[in-house]
């Protein structure tokens, strides 16, 4: 039976564009209210704005990547609203670069916010989540937390952690009430693709298929009402999914001849 949204409190990181803000819309289109989350208070306003201002949009300025930033948001949010609902880590940063073009301090920021940062913001609300008896987290992955590809070490190494999060965590809140979904988009126009940290030359780009923000957010809204662990959004992400399992030499290959621009 799918979870009715209405008047559920939902939690949404990365708020500030792309997915995330997709995501706030969605949700609130669902009845539920919203505690938006990005660094950009005047983009948090605007947006709360947009959906109607509190109480069914709140805006609350923080940065995943700062872990005392994060830890005084929980503690705002236990104490004016108690534990989330849902919870829907959307905040994260690309990397477009070859494995020995990728630094130690860009590998780090990666992992601070797409890793670090999904870590603090469900952590602090677990314990009170478990107590309630009810609540859904859900992450953002990407077809390359299934199947790394050339040219996004860093970031798929970053997705492919949500994945052993989520396997580990799903044991541990067995019985509790609590579950953890996970979404795996494949390329979705937005502007996270203009943002994302670059280094060495330039490489090839092959895209089958784009997801709109709106799609995805959608497939979110899907999961918060289930409680599936885990779906690929294309059919471009299920064949390398199915292709790395019964054919992964056949897929490096592929992947190389498609990716991976040779130096002159």
């Amino acid at each position: 039976m799918a979870q009715d949204l209405r008047g559920k409190r939902v939690l949404v990181t990365g708020a500030s564009s792309g997915i995330g803000r997709a995501a706030a819309k969605a949700f609130a289109g669902a009845g539920a209210s919203v505690l938006v989350v990005a660094r950009s208070e005047e983009k948090l306003d605007a947006l709360a704005a947009e959906i109607g201002g509190p109480p069914k949009a709140v805006p609350l300025p923080a940065d995943v990547a700062d872990g005392a930033s994060m830890a005084a948001l929980a503690e705002e949010v236990l104490l004016r609203y108690g534990p989330p609902d849902v919870i829907v880590a959307g905040a994260g940063i690309g990397m477009d670069a070859r494995f020995a073009e990728t630094s130690d301090d860009d590998f780090r920021r990666v992992l601070e916010v797409n890793v670090l940062g999904v870590l603090r913001t469900i952590r602090p609300f677990l314990p009170a989540m478990v107590a309630r008896g009810s609540g859904r987290i859900l992450l953002i992955s990407s077809v390359v937390g299934k199947r790394g590809v050339p040219n996004y070490t860093a970031y798929s190494a970053s997705k492919f952690a949500l994945h052993g999060m989520a396997d580990a965590l799903r044991p541990e809140l067995y019985g509790t009430g609590v579950t953890v979904g996970i979404v795996c988009p494949s390329s979705t126009s937005t502007e996270f693709d203009t943002r994302k940290i670059r280094a060495g030359i330039a490489q090839p780009r092959v895209r089958v298929q784009r997801h709109t923000p709106e799609s995805v957010a959608a497939a979110l809204v899907r999961m918060a009402r289930s409680t599936r662990r885990e779906v690929v959004l294309s059919v471009e992400g299920k064949f390398m999914s199915w292709a790395n399992r019964w054919a992964p030499g056949l897929l490096d290959i592929v992947l190389a001849k498609a990716l991976v621009k040779k130096r002159g």
